[in-house]
C-alpha cells in the first residue's frame, strides 16, 4: 500500500466533499435527513472526532477520549480538517517503515480490545471516512442536490 498516496487521496476527498456541500448551499450542511447521523454537520463532527482518535491510537494512546471539534459551518469544518491533517502529516513523516508495521493495542469506543498495525489503522480511518462521504451524498440527494464523484480515479485524474 502506498501510504502517502492513500492519505493524499483521503485529504483531497474530504475537502472536496465539504467544498461541494458549501457550493450546494450552506443551509444543507445542518439540515436534517435520514442517515446514520441526522445531518452533514453531525456526520462531519463524527468523522473528524474519529480521525483524531485514530491519530491518538497511532501515537500509542490506548484509550483516547473522543474530541469534539467546532464544525458549526463548512468553513470551520474545512479548517479543522486541514489542521488535523497537517498534524497527521507531521506525525506520519516521522514514522519509519518498521513503525508503520508495529502492532499497537487499544480499545475501541465500546471498550473492545484490538491489536492493529499503524498501516491497518490508516486504511481503516480512510475507509471509514469514505463510507461517511457516501452518506453525505445520500443526504444531499435527499435534499434534491447533486452528489460529487470522489472515487480514487477522480483524484488520480485531477492530480496527475
Amino acid at each position: 500500500m502506498d501510504r502517502d498516496k492513500l492519505f493524499s487521496y483521503h485529504k483531497w476527498a474530504t475537502i472536496a466533499c465539504l467544498q461541494h456541500v458549501q457550493t450546494s448551499g450552506e443551509e444543507f450542511y445542518s439540515k436534517e435527513g435520514i442517515n446514520s447521523f441526522a445531518s452533514i454537520q453531525e456526520t462531519t463532527e463524527h468523522v473528524l472526532g474519529v480521525e483524531k482518535l485514530w491519530l491518538l491510537r497511532m501515537s500509542g494512546v490506548a484509550n483516547p477520549t473522543f474530541e469534539h471539534f467546532d464544525v458549526e459551518t463548512t468553513e470551520k469544518a474545512i479548517e479543522a480538517y486541514e489542521l488535523l491533517h497537517e498534524e497527521m502529516e507531521v506525525f506520519f513523516s516521522r514514522l519509519t517503515d518498521q513503525q508503520w508495521e508495529e502492532t499497537l493495542h487499544y480499545r475501541n469506543m465500546r471498550g473492545d480490545k484490538f491489536s492493529t498495525t499503524r498501516e491497518e489503522m490508516l486504511f481503516t480511518f480512510v475507509n471509514h471516512a469514505s463510507y461517511h462521504r457516501g452518506q453525505v451524498t445520500s443526504l444531499l440527494r435527499q435534499f434534491g442536490k447533486e452528489g460529487i464523484a470522489l472515487d480514487y480515479i477522480y483524484f488520480q485524474k485531477e492530480n496527475r
